[in-house]
């Protein structure tokens, strides 16, 4: 192990006490965070929290426990209200209610090809004929490809138009949404009356 020169400069003036030695601070001397001031807007870690913060508009912290429940109520409010603004809108699509039709037909095969299969099992049990069990094992085949098909179906073709219909829903005013609601909630009671007096009109007849 080699030693250093005694007559070197900086081994006279460490021993002389002009310089200290260097050593790194451990990880227990830093000097703990401060807590946050009450002013200050503390973020939300997760990614979720951070979109529901969003979505409200502010953050809840700092509030009283009657003030957080009001904010959540009238914040399930607006997404109530946005909800059924965006069912009316999906009402108007005609797009939607074709593909609807088609989603709720592959179901149907799917669960009245289940039935089937059910009833050739009950009615046929295990090692009958060949074309009895090929028989069966087509319609798991047709029911399974139904029933799946149908979910990628809406997942594809019908979960964007719900989507887009929630996006313009969100995107109207306040003032925009109730009108519209109220003018649908007009729209279902004259029709209500009208069907009354007509049944009340054949019941005088």
């Amino acid at each position: 192990m080699s030693t250093r020169n005694p007559m070197n400069k900086r081994t006279q003036a460490q021993q002389a006490g002009e310089i200290s030695g260097f050593t790194r601070k451990s990880a227990g001397s830093a000097k703990p965070a401060r807590a946050a001031a009450s002013s200050v807007r503390v973020e939300p870690a997760s990614s979720r929290a951070k979109r529901k913060q969003a979505e409200r508009g502010e953050s809840l912290v700092g509030l009283s426990k009657e003030e957080k429940r009001a904010r959540k109520r009238e914040q399930r409010l607006r997404e109530d209200r946005a909800y059924a603004v965006s069912n009316e809108l999906l009402r108007d699509e005609p797009e939607y209610k074709s593909r609807r039709r088609v989603f709720w037909g592959l179901l149907a095969v799917g669960v009245v090809a289940t039935v089937i299969v059910w009833i050739m099992m009950t009615m046929f049990p295990a090692g009958t004929d060949g074309t009895v069990q090929i028989a069966q094992i087509a319609g798991l085949v047709v029911a399974y490809a139904a029933i799946i098909g149908s979910f990628i179906y809406d997942l594809a073709r019908i979960r964007p138009i719900r989507n887009d219909a929630r996006r313009r829903a969100e995107g109207m005013s306040e003032s925009k949404q109730i009108a519209l609601l109220e003018a649908v909630a007009a729209k279902d009671k004259e029709k209500r009356g009208k069907r009354k007096a007509a049944k009340d009109g054949r019941d005088g007849k």
